[in-house]
This record gives structure tokens, C-alpha cells and sequence, in this order.
């Protein structure tokens, strides 16, 4: 985990963009991995092929004959006895797909790294969409800009969207593994296809796959440093109602108990807030930041699991409202839902019932250490 860019999103208020960064880095990190093993399998076979190739010709020329025989070209797949033909479609397939799915990935990676709160929701995210938002944010200046207004047109991207459409919707693009027995050399090309009007004329397998990730490594690079750099020197202008760790206060039947943490009587989290501002919403995240420059420095985030946040006043601490989720989810710290920032919708009327509920009630409350500052105290005898 690269904990200073997290830590540098979580501080503007986007730290979940960060699951997105990653997931765009582990996609390019198996797509070249698959690279590597495909340009491996095609040297083998070629090697291999030559070789016997060599032994007909020297044969040739030693006794006057020289057979070609047929033979079987098996390769081992982990453990699986595959055709090297077949293992070569199989991992461009895999890397074509992973580039495709990349370009999703990186669109998340912007929606919730530039627009914060106003990023459009994650169903509706898509390269498309978050390229027509773009423009709407005038903050956002510069080559790398201008060059995400280009991706959809670019030949690279056009290419990989057409290969992995056409196999997905129309037929298979067979890999062409070719060895040419008189020149002593092999190929192995992406045959010509087109979609929907476009061609795309028949292409060196290895060249044309390595220029699509070089294309995509740089877009990712491209992107964290321009991020890195706005970030450096700007807030983002769209996070006013995010906020991290609600406070907890809880107050005990003896000092027995306060010091032992048992159950607290009354207990409840809440923020403060300026009565002369009351929010209508607040999105809320817990993070645990320990970047301190000690070398076990580091940054975690958590979905909020509160099911109820009480709006309590700076200065006269009168609890004013109360925040309750504007989802049916029920979150935990470790759970398997997306990171986000969970929204509030706060209540200033109405409420008292679900206050003393959650003040007095005998659910079950947990205090999420590091995650929250506890304010307390216990009853005198």
C-alpha cells in the first residue's frame, strides 16, 4: 500500500479514490505479468521450432535427407497440457481484457479523485460519463487534462474497446502463430478485424500488446502526478460535508467502571457543530492515520458503522439534531462493502425518542479506538 497518496487524498477529503488507484495498478501489474508469460511462450516455441528446423537442414546437408516431421507443441499451463497457439490466445485475451477493464477503473479513479461530492454514482460511471463531466470543472487545467478529453479517440483505446467487444459480442479473434520453415522464422499476429466500421489491419502480437500497456502504465502515471500536483498546492472544492471520526462520549456508573471501560449508562457519538450553521447532510468516514514519520507509519480507512450520530452544539453542548444513514446497509469495520463516505441526512425535529434510544438504550454500543475520541466521565458516590 503506498500509504503517503493515500494519506495525501485522505487529507483533501477523496480517500476513496484510493481503492480505485490500486485496483488500476493491480490490473497493469497482471496484464504485464501475462505479457511477460505470452512473450515467454512464443520464444520457447520459436526457439524450439528452429532448432528442429536447423536439425532438417543439417541432416540435409549431411546425408542428403532431411525430414520434417509433425509434432506436438504442448505447453505446460500450470500443470495443464495446453497448444502454445492456444495458450498464446489465451493470455492475450486476458491481457486485452484487463486493459479494457483498466479504463473503467481509471474513470472510477478520477469521478471520486477530482468531483468528490459530486461524483456520479458508481453505476453510472464509465470513461464516457466522467469525460463529459470533466469539462464542468473548470479548476481542473492542463495536458493531462486536455489528453483525458482524448482518450476516446485515440487509436489505442479504440483498439483494445473494438478487440474486446468483437470477442465478447461477435466471434473469436484467433491468434495467427505462424513459423516460416524456409526463412527459419516465426510470427505471431493479431489478424485483422473490424467493428463497426472500423478496421483495424492485421498487427504484431507482442509490439502491439506491449504499446497498449506502455499506453495505459502512462495514463495512470500521468494521472497520480497530476493529482499529487493539484493536491499539493489546492483543496478540493467539492468535499464541504465530508468529514472524518465522530467523537464518542460516554459516561459510567462509578469510576470502577470508567477506568475498566465497562458499560457505560449513557453513551453516544455525535459531532459539533455552530447552531448558527446547522448541515442538512454530512458524509462520514473513519480512518485511522498514524503517518507520523516513524517507520511503522500508516494510514487505514473504514466505512462509518454508526447507525446514529448525534449533532451536539460547540460551545453549550445541546444536542440540536441527530444524522441518520441515507442507506439500509449495515456496516461494519471490516466488512465487504466499497469505501466510501457514508451520507448523512440530519434531522432537527422530531427526534427526541431516537435520541434517548440511542443515549440510554441497552443495545449494544461499541467505541472504536484510534477511531474516535472518547469524552466521558462517572457518577460520584
Amino acid at each position: 500500500m503506498e500509504y503517503k497518496l493515500l494519506k495525501l487524498l485522505k487529507d483533501k477529503n477523496v480517500a476513496d479514490a484510493y481503492q480505485y488507484y490500486q485496483s488500476c495498478v493491480y490490473k497493469l501489474y497482471l496484464a504485464e505479468c501475462s505479457y511477460n508469460a505470452l512473450k515467454n511462450v512464443i520464444e520457447k516455441y520459436q526457439a524450439e521450432e528452429t532448432a528442429i528446423v536447423q536439425k532438417v537442414y543439417a541432416d540435409a546437408k549431411k546425408t542428403g535427407k532431411g525430414t520434417y516431421k509433425v509434432h506436438s507443441n504442448a505447453v505446460d499451463f500450470l500443470g495443464v497440457e495446453m497448444g502454445a497457439t492456444e495458450v498464446m490466445d489465451k493470455l492475450t485475451m486476458e491481457i486485452m481484457g484487463l486493459l479494457h477493464n483498466f479504463f473503467d477503473t481509471f474513470a472510477q479513479w478520477l469521478n471520486a479523485a477530482l468531483f468528490g461530492e459530486e461524483a456520479l454514482p458508481l453505476k453510472q460511471v464509465s470513461l464516457v460519463s466522467v469525460t463529459n463531466k470533466l469539462p464542468k470543472f473548470t479548476e481542473y487545467t492542463g495536458q493531462f487534462i486536455d489528453d483525458v478529453g482524448k482518450i476516446l479517440k485515440s487509436s489505442t483505446y479504440v483498439y483494445i474497446s473494438d478487440f474486446n467487444n468483437t470477442l465478447k459480442h461477435r466471434y473469436q479473434i484467433y491468434i495467427r502463430n505462424k513459423f516460416d520453415i524456409f526463412k527459419v522464422q516465426g510470427t505471431v499476429d493479431i489478424p485483422a478485424f473490424s467493428k463497426d466500421g472500423r478496421v483495424h489491419v492485421k498487427a504484431e502480437a507482442l509490439k502491439t500488446i506491449n504499446n497498449d500497456l506502455k499506453y495505459c502504465k502512462d495514463l495512470l502515471e500521468e494521472s497520480r502526478v497530476y493529482i499529487e500536483n493539484y493536491y499539493a498546492i489546492s483543496d478540493n472544492a467539492h468535499v464541504e460535508h465530508r468529514l472524518y471520526n465522530p467523537k464518542t462520549y460516554m459516561f459510567f456508573a462509578s469510576e470502577e467502571d470508567y477506568q475498566n471501560m465497562h458499560m457505560p449508562v449513557n453513551h453516544y457519538h455525535y459531532i459539533e457543530i455552530d447552531s448558527a450553521d446547522l448541515p442538512d447532510k454530512m458524509q462520514i468516514m473513519l480512518t485511522y492515520d498514524r503517518m507520523n514519520g516513524t517507520p511503522d507509519e500508516r494510514i487505514e480507512c473504514f466505512n462509518s458503522p454508526y447507525p446514529i450520530i448525534m449533532l451536539r452544539e460547540k460551545e453549550g453542548n445541546e444536542i440540536l439534531g441527530i444524522l441518520k444513514p441515507n442507506d439500509n446497509e449495515t456496516f461494519s469495520l471490516n466488512d465487504e462493502h466499497e469505501l466510501q463516505y457514508r451520507e448523512y441526512i440530519a434531522t432537527y425535529s422530531g427526534f427526541e425518542q431516537e435520541k434517548f434510544d440511542a443515549i440510554c438504550g441497552n443495545d449494544t454500543f461499541h467505541y472504536y479506538v484510534y477511531l474516535s475520541d472518547m469524552i466521558g466521565g462517572y457518577e460520584i458516590k
